[in-house]
């Protein structure tokens, strides 16, 4: 087991499980209990493969699929266009399925398989179910400030397909 990150509310460790490697994401004890959350936005979010998948779980721990890939500040790095495309499209999904995740920003977030070809969504200690989420837009207000999207994100704002694909036409990606 090695402890491979640390936040304000738990700790994340690198393990061995049943022969694969995995995530185990544990509570801290001083801190209020997020980990319940994060199960519930897991779980609700599964069936769409954009995140990690869930193996074991109890009160104060969940273990979890290990997401191998690179992060969106490599990805952006890599290929710009490719990056965006699947992380307007993490943000758009998110969007549909009425999970705000709060922190697409952080560039650790959202993690890129070594090809660009798939996108998968980590950390949901903070997310919550919205009527209005704004994953999308968080993607588009961080990662998108060079292009000119007032009309694309007025019209996202109505209408989310229609949006969507304006942003996507309008962004070249």
């Amino acid at each position: 087991m090695q402890k491979i990150f640390e936040g304000n509310r738990g700790e994340i460790f690198l393990i061995d499980y049943f022969d694969q490697k995995a995530i185990l994401k544990k509570q801290k004890r001083d801190k209020p209990n997020t980990i319940h959350n994060e199960i519930k936005m897991l779980q609700k979010l599964q069936p769409l493969g954009i995140v990690p998948k869930i193996y074991e779980y109890g009160s104060d721990y969940i273990v979890m699929e290990y997401i191998e890939g690179i992060s969106m500040k490599e990805a952006l790095k890599r290929n710009k266009k490719r990056a965006l495309r699947l992380a307007l499209e993490i943000g758009y999904i998110l969007d549909k399925a009425h999970i705000w995740h709060t922190e697409l920003g952080r560039y650790y977030h959202l993690i890129f398989d070594q090809k660009l070809k798939k996108c998968k969504v980590i950390d949901f200690e903070r997310a919550k179910e919205s009527s209005r989420p704004r994953n999308l837009l968080q993607i588009v207000g961080f990662y998108c400030k060079e292009y000119d999207l007032k009309e694309a994100i007025e019209l996202y704002k109505k209408e989310k397909s229609a949006g969507y694909k304006k942003m996507i036409e309008a962004l070249d990606v």
